[in-house]
């Protein structure tokens, strides 16, 4: 298991996060000077807010790596756009401070329940809403990890 910039990831779910496996072509934009050291492993974070009406896409916000409270954090910029998936796209959500491969109709149910009734997720659980993402030329999303800051 390895620890790459605020999250915890193993095995698959750690090349997907550090964006060197899985047909990455999609980066966050170039750091500005302002940055803390900008956004050293090019990742990719959306925020999530909520599914989409057929329950098969994702509602969520680009975001921009910037200075923070904890070296730097990555904070929602843009309007709510809908993400698609790719056939076959791989999805981790964290159960403690780990990452376990679901199915994307279960990463989609946990992002709704969290809009919904965050209440009721139940630890180990979380409703951590930023996730890493990679897509493919089309702009789908081929694999998508639960971030472990917030």
């Amino acid at each position: 298991m390895s620890r790459h910039f605020g999250f915890v990831a193993a095995g698959v779910a750690s090349a997907a996060l550090t964006l060197t496996a899985f047909g990455a072509t999609a980066a966050s934009a170039a750091p500005s000077a302002a940055d803390c050291g900008g956004n050293p492993y090019h990742l990719r974070v959306l925020q999530a807010i909520d599914v989409s009406a057929s329950g098969k896409s994702l509602i969520a916000e680009n975001t921009k790596y910037t200075c923070g409270d904890d070296d730097g954090q990555f904070i929602p910029v843009g309007k709510p756009r809908k993400f698609t998936f790719a056939p076959g796209a791989k999805a981790f959500l964290l159960n403690r401070v780990h990452q376990q491969q679901v199915s994307v109709t279960d990463l989609l149910q946990r992002v709704h329940a969290c809009k919904t009734n965050p209440g009721a997720v139940q630890y180990p659980a979380s409703c951590r809403s930023q996730y890493v993402i990679t897509v493919n030329k089309t702009g789908s999303i081929t694999t998508i990890a639960q971030r472990y800051q917030p």
